[in-house]
């Protein structure tokens, strides 16, 4: 019985050097979680789609990394509660864009303001985040117009809930590309008291069959978020594809080379073979004999 009084007391007086040294580790890997820097911003394509175009980061070592494969819930507040939208995960560039439903099914505060947020719930790696956006609802109506031979195009923006246009918004019209939008008209486009701006289309800029595809774009808006107008003009110059690879030439693919080249060449081979050809038949005709 003594013996295992003494075992007791020793197991119990190394528990309590034991003890600080596994709060402490814990402590430390609690710690040693990096921090996720989410990004949250509400854009609405007139006619097509609302989204929330999220990223994530965070500081690894001493440099900025994307955050790929971080999974996080996406809901909206009302009343104080977080009404669940749905999931979504970031891609391989910490990326992820996710589609929203009608804003007519969500419901928006007495300020008919909506109010977005994305969150995380943490792994072995990051802390916690989360993150929200609120917006009001807003409409760019286009229409295109010709005066005195000038190609233009209108953009009025309205507030959707009141149905007041949008004074002394700035406007972007630019021209679709590829890898970055060609932009047109003056830098800051303002919009009148009746929420519109006229821009010229300026002449000569190329377009597949002639046709442009114009964005009108309110960018960023504390308000409203980002809000474009996407809208096809018959205004460009029809781009004219290069034929040239159908011709024979000496640019051209293999199959059109020029005809004089094969027939050269097919001498070339014919004069270099031919009398090895015939040397070799010879002296196998002396050797049979």
């Amino acid at each position: 019985m003594k013996h295992i009084l003494i075992k007791m007391f020793f197991l119990s007086f190394l528990g309590l050097f034991l003890l600080p040294i596994g709060s402490t580790n814990l402590y430390a890997q609690e710690t040693e979680k990096n921090r996720v820097r989410l990004k949250l911003d509400y854009i609405k394509i007139m006619g097509q789609e609302s989204y929330l175009d999220i990223g994530a980061i965070a500081k690894i070592g001493t440099s900025m990394e994307d955050v790929p494969g971080l999974e996080m819930d996406v809901y909206y507040e009302w009343e104080g509660e977080e009404l669940a939208v749905g999931k979504t995960t970031t891609n391989m560039n910490g990326k992820s864009k996710f589609i929203l439903p009608a804003l007519e099914t969500i419901k928006a505060d007495t300020s008919n303001t909506y109010t977005f947020g994305i969150s995380f719930n943490g792994n072995d790696l990051f802390r916690k985040a989360s993150k929200t956006v609120s917006i009001q609802d807003a409409s760019i109506a286009t229409d295109l117009i010709t005066k005195d031979s000038i190609n233009y195009i209108q953009a009025t923006l309205t507030d959707i809930d009141t149905k007041l246009p949008l004074a002394d918004r700035s406007l972007k019209v630019q021209v679709q590309r590829l890898i970055r939008p060609l932009r047109i008209g003056e830098e800051f486009n303002y919009t009148d008291e009746t929420g519109t701006i006229i821009v010229p289309v300026e002449a000569g800029i190329p377009g597949l069959d002639g046709n442009l595809t114009l964005e009108v774009v309110l960018s960023d808006s504390d308000e409203y978020g980002t809000v474009k107008a996407v809208v096809d003009a018959p205004y460009g110059v029809p781009i004219i594809q290069d034929t040239s690879l159908e011709e024979r030439a000496l640019w051209g693919p293999r199959n059109k080379t020029p005809i004089f080249i094969l027939i050269f060449t097919i001498f070339l081979i014919l004069a270099t073979w031919g009398p090895i050809v015939f040397l070799i038949r010879n002296l196998f005709k002396i050797y049979k004999s």
